[in-house]
């Protein structure tokens, strides 16, 4: 491995873990929020705590390395990691709408769960397209200036 590609990785594993830590805070963050509009339905919210929880770092290791097995143009692991993503993004949303089949959910929170699904869902993937870009660009800069150009 060259010092650039040494200095990369490192980088990328820093980036990698700062990212799953706020993403853990925002779950937990989240979860404080909506402790109270779940458990006004008779939703048992500390499975759904501890789904979103189990699912959030799933989920931020799967969106890091989708974005760097996109820059790396590694379409393989790309769909892999972005399987893993996709399935730790919505398995909370989708136990939600699962645990009030019996009619339980009034058919707001039926809308609201699509609309968070949908509106935090292409969040994700701007911000991914976003730093697929910018790492895409910082590649090229790093390359430059390591050949002295």
């Amino acid at each position: 491995m060259t010092e650039v590609e040494a200095e990369r990785s490192s980088r990328r594993r820093k980036l990698e873990l700062s990212w799953v830590i706020g993403v853990l805070v925002f779950v937990i963050v989240r979860f404080i929020v909506a402790y109270s509009a779940l458990s006004d339905y008779g939703l048992t919210v500390w499975i759904f705590g501890f789904l979103d929880i189990a699912t959030a770092v799933p989920y931020a290791v799967g969106t890091a390395r989708l974005v760097t097995s996109l820059v790396d143009k590694n379409v393989q692991a790309a769909a892999r990691w972005g399987i893993i993503a996709c399935v730790s993004f919505l398995a909370p949303y989708a136990w939600v709408a699962w645990a009030g089949r019996d009619g339980e959910f009034p058919s707001a929170v039926y809308i609201a769960i699509v609309v968070l699904v949908v509106c935090l869902g292409a969040n994700a993937v701007v911000g991914i397209l976003r730093r697929v870009r910018a790492a895409r660009v910082d590649s090229v800069a790093s390359v430059d200036h390591a050949v002295g150009v």
